[in-house]
């Protein structure tokens, strides 16, 4: 037993203890902190791209109230039937998940009480009341909320100027004539079962033409509010999807962190702390929503492969220390040498799968901006063969090539300086794709830029149902024709124009008599169909640079430009009448209406839209008492 403690075997096995020991906690130490590394990356970028999404949403709701808003500008009364039918036209559940609803609530003053209820139960709502009760200065009703589902049913005639958060909310839209998103409030659509957390984002409305430039003028122009309720949970799940099931989101009302201000709750059950945590907030419409992230386990758990590499190293470290001090030195080095190399590619190999799995389009450019390597998923959206874009310039997909702007991005990125933008690029089939562009560069150790990386998301789904709710707002949804304000707004041109160059034009504004019959006898959808072939047929009789417009129900406004006199826009009227005058055929039953037809002229009749608008109206009446199916000029009154 002494020959084995001779100090020719103890200090080398002790020397090799000691290295082993050392070689091994470095090396365990630097799998750790690399360990931790990807899981920090791996969880920003989950946190970052919650924000984002959550951010996104809150914008295309907010365009969503604008639409509604549009409707009171583009007709006198939006009736209940109006409202249904363009919320249906959204298809919120389809297009907008985590949205309660879009309603319209109105100011009722405590003299208008009994009424507005009234008039409620006319309408077919024999239980309506104000709610809740009370004697107050001031009261709101919700008058309308659609999709008129049980819970949304519940609120109808709240006054949601009762309740504090949400009258601060409502007072600072009415005020400021800005979109205002409420505190935390519980909704009047909630039951005792599964209460979630509620917001509600509010729009003024605003009487048309009024002027809005002080507090004082947005007071009396005010008509009421368009808004929606949000369920947190519903928003949330229905904005994010399967992203949060990795990450514990926690969002909160204002600044301040607390049990009383907490909205959602992705993962009630886990505790509020974590390993891994970040904080950030959104200001949005008036609010600031604080979000808490933190990693749950299945993101914070440590990944078997990595706990197989540290058992590896207390192995080596053994082994170490039972050899000779030399030959294991040599044997420790080339063992750890393959577990590097091993791990390397393990790591490159699930950096490659995340790349290739990911929805959006990554690639590698060169300092030239020139591609050096494309993902399946970039591949698939542009539609070329990777041949035929490795090498080929960045640039080169754009609609037209900008060496100004090329020049701009490799200067910027050679400051090493990221950015993100919106781009359109053309695609294999020649088609405009909209893309988010995140563009990060790559620079070695002396500041020399080596390439960069993009990173690029498909919103092109997102930019279309945009130009349908833009549509929407313009444009009257039964005819197609351009609707009263978008035709309001052209005209406006028109007077500018003919301003400046002296020139005339004339305003038609048309009625058509004897459309209440035909609704009242045939139907509503024969009232509609006679309405799409009325606009087709006043189509027909205008040139291509006169405009048509639905004024609303079943009157018209029509716009003649670079008209001399008003003969030649009697001709016009007349053309208009003897088309509208012929029989019409609703499903196989003949009808007949005429229409009765008012003419101003610019600048005779009025030299501002107002007076215009109000002489032609004059005159249409005037056609209408001289026995209909006519025209009358403003003139004619004289």
């Amino acid at each position: 037993m002494l020959r084995y403690l001779r100090p020719a075997i103890v200090i080398p096995s002790l020397t090799a203890l000691i290295l082993g020991t050392v070689a091994g906690g470095m090396a365990w130490q630097r799998i750790e902190a690399a360990h931790q590394e990807t899981q920090q990356r791996v969880f920003d970028a989950k946190s970052s791209e919650i924000a984002l999404k959550i951010d996104e949403r809150v914008k295309a709701y907010r365009q969503v109230l604008r639409g509604a808003r549009a409707l009171f500008a583009a007709s006198r009364e939006v009736t209940r039937e109006e409202w249904r039918q363009y919320v249906d036209a959204l298809r919120l559940p389809e297009d907008y998940p985590g949205i309660q609803g879009v309603g319209f609530a109105v100011p009722v003053p405590a003299t208008e009480v009994s009424r507005h209820e009234r008039a409620m139960h006319q309408q077919g709502f024999a239980g309506y009341q104000l709610s809740p009760p009370g004697k107050r200065a001031e009261y709101t009703a919700i008058l309308y909320l659609e999709p008129l589902d049980w819970r949304n049913q519940r609120a109808l005639g709240f006054d949601m100027y009762s309740e504090p958060v949400r009258h601060a909310a409502m007072a600072r839209a009415r005020e400021l004539g800005t979109p205002s998103l409420s505190g935390k409030v519980r909704l009047v659509q909630e039951t005792a079962t599964a209460p979630q957390a509620g917001v509600l984002l509010y729009l003024p409305v605003f009487r048309q033409d009024a002027p809005l430039a002080t507090p004082a003028q947005r007071e009396a122009a005010f008509l009421g509010w368009v808004y929606s309720p949000f369920r947190m949970n519903d928003l949330i799940t229905g904005t994010l999807g399967d992203t949060t099931p990795r990450v514990h989101l926690r969002i909160y009302d204002g600044h301040d962190p607390t049990p009383a201000t907490l909205l959602f709750d992705s993962h009630p059950d886990l505790p509020e702390q974590s390993r891994l945590g970040s904080r950030s907030t959104l200001e949005m419409d008036g609010r600031v929503w604080t979000l808490v992230f933190d990693s749950t386990p299945e993101l914070a758990a440590t990944p078997p492969e990595w706990r197989l590499e540290q058992a590896a190293i207390v192995l080596i470290a053994g082994l170490f220390v039972l050899l000779t001090t030399f030959f294991c030195a040599a044997r420790q080095r080339a063992l750890e040498l393959t577990r590097i190399s091993a791990s390397l590619r393990r790591s490159e190999a699930r950096y490659a799968t995340l790349v290739n799995l990911s929805e959006d389009g990554i690639a590698a450019l060169d300092a030239q901006l020139c591609f050096t390597y494309l993902n399946p998923r970039l591949l698939k959206l542009l539609g070329f063969p990777e041949t035929e874009l490795l090498g080929r310039r960045f640039d080169s997909l754009w609609p037209a090539e900008d060496a100004a702007h090329r020049d701009f991005l490799i200067e910027r990125l050679r400051r090493g300086e990221a950015a993100t933008w919106e781009e359109q690029v053309r695609n294999a089939d020649g088609r405009l794709v909209t893309l988010i562009i995140t563009h990060a560069p790559h620079i070695d150790d002396g500041g020399v830029l080596l390439g960069s990386i993009l990173t690029l998301t498909d919103i092109s789904e997102r930019k279309a149902s945009e130009e349908r709710i833009r549509y929407l707002a313009t444009h009257d949804p039964l005819t197609g024709l351009t609707n009263r304000a978008m035709f309001m707004e052209q005209m406006n041109n028109s007077l500018l124009i003919a301003q400046r160059h002296q020139t005339r034009f004339a305003l038609l504004f048309l009625d058509l008599d004897h459309f209440k019959e035909v609704n009242d006898s045939l139907g509503h959808a024969a009232g509609d169909a006679l309405l799409i072939e009325t606009a087709r047929r006043m189509r027909r009789c205008l040139r291509a640079s006169d405009m048509l417009a639905r004024q609303g129900g079943d009157e018209f406004l029509a716009l003649l430009h670079d008209v001399h006199s008003v003969d030649e826009a009697l001709h016009v009227a007349d053309k208009i009448r003897r088309a509208i005058s012929a029989p019409f055929s609703l499903d196989g039953q003949p009808c007949s209406v005429s229409v009765s037809i008012g003419i101003a002229l610019y600048p005779d009749h009025g030299q501002d839209l107002e007076t215009l608008t109000r002489s032609a109206d004059t005159a249409m009446y005037r056609a209408k008492q001289g026995g209909r199916d006519g025209t009358t000029a403003a003139t004619d009154a004289a």
